[in-house]
């Protein structure tokens, strides 16, 4: 299965995207121009759509309307067959809830991820992200059996392993302490930034501020 390719000077690019809830618009996603390599903190109060927003910009959820374009495509034009490609092939997800399969190992849960994707992985990149995320140790550890912390890193090297173009997190900090929110930010900030993609975290934690380029808050519509 071909990949998308991409000359695009933009990971992300968002245009008047409105969100609705229950039929009802609630909510509006700031313009969003993501390059690569840099890094953009999604902002607002629980409840405020930036979930929503994700789910929107991983071609999940549609948007009520606008635009929002993953390099050079536009992702809600494309059939869900289309989207369901793209994200696995060119966006990178970390949610709060890391759903690794339990049953497999750490290494064929990264494996999955590119078979699923209609991808093989790379030996080459799997051992960078496996040294890089300091889980080479537990590579054949069934994910079942990790601490909370090893399947962070994880699910960060699994959100990796495909080269995306865009990294989504949502709330990746809200569960961590002071020194561990902040080895994941520097950790996915060094990582996303060293493979030339663009990474957007959803958060409400004002710890997160300090590791990104720019912040955009959510706005209410009614």
């Amino acid at each position: 299965m071909g990949g998308f390719v991409t000359t695009s000077p933009h990971c992300l690019r968002t245009r008047g995207v409105l969100l609705d809830r229950d039929g009802r618009v609630f909510a509006r996603l700031p313009d969003v121009d993501l390059a690569p390599g840099r890094i953009v903190a999604l902002t607002g109060t629980s409840g405020a759509g930036k979930t929503t927003a994700l789910l929107a910009l991983a071609g999940i959820r549609p948007p009520r309307e606008g635009s929002i374009q993953v390099g050079d495509t536009d992702l809600w034009s494309l059939p869900p067959s289309g989207r369901d490609r793209l994200r696995g092939q060119r966006i990178g997800l970390v949610f709060q809830s890391f759903h690794l399969i339990d049953a497999v190992s750490v290494e064929e849960n990264l494996r999955l991820a590119a078979s699923c994707a209609g991808l093989r992985a790379e030996p080459g990149h799997l051992q960078t992200l496996l040294e890089t995320l300091d889980i080479v140790a537990i590579r054949h550890r069934r994910a079942d059996r990790l601490s909370q912390g090893q399947a962070q890193r994880v699910a960060v090297a699994r959100a990796l392993v495909n080269r995306p173009a865009l990294v989504l997190a949502d709330e990746p900090t809200s569960a961590l302490d002071d020194g561990n929110a902040r080895a994941l930010l520097d950790l996915l900030a060094r990582v996303v930034r060293e493979q030339g993609a663009g990474l957007l975290i959803a958060t409400h934690d004002r710890r997160a501020l300090d590791a990104v380029d720019a912040s955009l808050a959510m706005e209410a519509a009614g």
